[in-house]
């Protein structure tokens, strides 16, 4: 993990988000899928998604729905 890739992933984690220190990237893809199937497409949801950089096409095949990517569509541009 990069610098600043470091830092944000520690400020995000100061900042009460729900995640351990170690996280890879596959338990982000599942937690992303989680927070969708829970109606959660809050500012963690986002954060983890831009972190790690996850694409459209990964969390539908985490079994992410359609609707939720659609929601979620700017982040993916």
């Amino acid at each position: 993990m990069g610098k600043a890739k470091k830092r944000n992933f520690y400020n995000c984690i100061k900042s009460n988000l729900s995640l351990n220190g170690t996280l890879k990237r596959e338990d982000a893809v599942s937690f992303v899928v989680d927070k969708f199937k829970q109606n959660d497409f809050g500012e963690e949801t986002k954060s983890v998604i831009t972190l790690f950089g996850i694409s459209a096409e990964e969390l539908a095949e985490a079994g992410a729905a359609y609707e939720d990517l659609l929601a979620l569509k700017a982040l993916f541009l």
